[in-house]
């Protein structure tokens, strides 16, 4: 389970920095966008905090629509991969 954790981590972290620089937006910005602290948007971002399901969803409506699918679409392409490799 930790190491599912690990790599979502990983692939989220990625994708909300990619999108902030997109939107461009400041670390205070998004951290606004998601309801969180500056302080844990910038843990968030440097892997030291892990999305909650609530920070995921703020984080969903900060896209447009079709970019949030396309993420959802990546990320269920992703733990479908994570999970043929744990079944190989």
């Amino acid at each position: 389970m930790q190491s599912y954790q690990l790599l979502l981590k990983e692939f989220l972290m990625g994708r909300v920095y990619d999108y902030r620089i997109e939107l461009k937006y400041s670390q205070e910005r998004m951290a606004e966008a998601l309801h969180i602290s500056p302080r844990s948007y910038v843990d968030l971002e440097h892997g030291k905090y892990f999305f909650s399901a609530s920070t995921f969803i703020f984080f969903l409506s900060t896209l447009p629509e079709k970019e949030s699918l396309q993420l959802l679409k990546e990320l269920r392409a992703f733990i479908e991969r994570i999970d043929q490799n744990d079944s190989s």
